[in-house]
């Protein structure tokens, strides 16, 4: 018997029992339909993170607290950052910001807010796309200006435009005192990973102001909570680490209360736990498309027992056992081969339609596609095996005898 009379016996052997045999080929669809959609939607992730980074560029250094707990002299302030001016003049941007919370008031309506002080260089290590206006300047800094970057989202929700360049909004502080801010610039929101997984109306809205302005509303606070530093060149970035944190422990005459740490540090963090969570997701598509093998095993077992007689016959009108053997792995791959195809089908348009719905670029991995479908078929091979044997080795005389 050839290939094409065996695939065609094999098929018409699928085609008489439908419902049976498509049943048996949704753990296949499943498990390769899982497999697909977690490598898309983890590589789109890790994309969309790189990219991200790179734009912060790859040689950025944060200088943060080892902890929570640090002496009042150990907190860092604005005049840290000349310190490291001075001791590492080879660095290309250099800026700081604090984080606090408060309200703002529009009108009758009231925002929860997150507020951030910062100064004139922030934005290039937190890079902002300006709808309107403009970004915080150096002379806002030093002036303590009374103005404020909101959000499009946030212009739109309350004043039903993005041009609210001049507006004023109330900011008031946890305990009660109220600030009137102008508005001088209105940014464009992040099209990213978290902004598509949760519904921002529910949550505090983000605005910048000045870092001197915010350290004033909060009773002239002089701490901050990290500086960041950029170089030119990435080579430098272990030996700057070490300079700036010897320079601030010694100013501040303190021992290991300081540590650096550098883009590609965070990036590599943030890689490894995408990396383990699609790793654990893998595993368990991995074991449904083991149990939708077993399946097939359990459907093909059955086969044989049903077609007893009808393998008497062929054997006794001169079939081979090579000829039995090859005719029920065919139908066993024939299933997993055409089940890889539909989940990988499946998986695609499902990996598109997420990466669409967080707003981060699909991916589709060409090798992913074919080594999951090359593994349905080898699954179909495998477990086809021992039910095709079975078959190979029935006595035909105890066949026939088969009722």
């Amino acid at each position: 018997m050839n290939f094409s009379e065996s695939f065609k016996q094999a098929f018409d052997s699928l085609r008489s029992n439908k419902l049976r045999s498509i049943l048996t080929m949704l753990g296949i669809i499943m498990g390769v339909f899982s497999v697909i959609t977690i490598v898309a939607v983890g590589n789109a992730a890790q994309n969309y993170i790189n990219s991200e980074f790179q734009k912060l560029g790859a040689n950025t250094i944060q200088i943060m607290y080892r902890s929570m707990t640090v002496n009042p002299n150990e907190l860092l302030t604005m005049d840290d950052m000349e310190t490291i001016k001075k001791v590492a003049p080879e660095i290309k941007n250099i800026a700081t910001s604090i984080q606090r919370t408060g309200t703002l008031r529009m009108d009758t309506e009231n925002k929860n807010a997150i507020v951030y002080g910062v100064t004139s260089q922030y934005k290039n290590f937190d890079p902002k796309d300006m709808d309107t206006g403009r970004y915080i300047t150096d002379f806002d800094v030093s002036a303590r200006s009374r103005v404020v970057i909101v959000s499009d989202k946030f212009a739109l929700k309350y004043f039903k435009k993005t041009d609210i360049l001049g507006k004023i909004i109330a900011f008031k502080s946890p305990w009660g005192s109220t600030t009137n801010l102008k508005v001088v610039g209105v940014t464009k929101s992040g099209s990213g990973l978290f902004e598509g997984l949760i519904d921002l109306e529910n949550y505090a809205t983000t605005i910048y102001m000045p870092i001197s302005t915010l350290q004033e509303i909060y009773y002239n606070d002089k701490t901050i909570d990290s500086i960041n530093v950029s170089v030119e060149n990435k080579n430098q970035i272990n030996t700057l680490s070490k300079k700036i944190i010897k320079a601030l422990e010694m100013k501040h005459q303190t021992k290991d209360k300081y540590f650096a740490q550098s883009s590609d540090t965070i990036q590599g963090a943030f890689n490894t736990i995408t990396n383990v969570l699609s790793g654990i997701l893998l595993v368990i598509a991995l074991i449904t498309l083991v149990v939708g093998g077993i399946g097939i095993v359990n459907i093909l077992l059955v086969s044989v027992t049903e077609r007893i007689r009808e393998i008497g016959i062929r054997k006794a009108l001169g079939a081979r056992r090579r000829d039995i053997v090859f005719q029920f792995i065919m139908e066993s791959i024939i299933m997993t081969g055409f089940s890889g195809l539909l989940g990988i089908l499946l998986g695609v348009i499902a990996g598109a339609a997420i990466s669409s719905y967080l707003k981060i670029p699909r991916v589709v991995n060409l090798s992913i596609i074919i080594l999951a479908f090359l593994g349905s078929v080898a699954l179909g091979l495998i477990f086809g095996v021992y039910p095709a044997k079975k078959a190979a080795d029935l006595d035909p005389i105890e066949s026939l005898r088969y009722e």
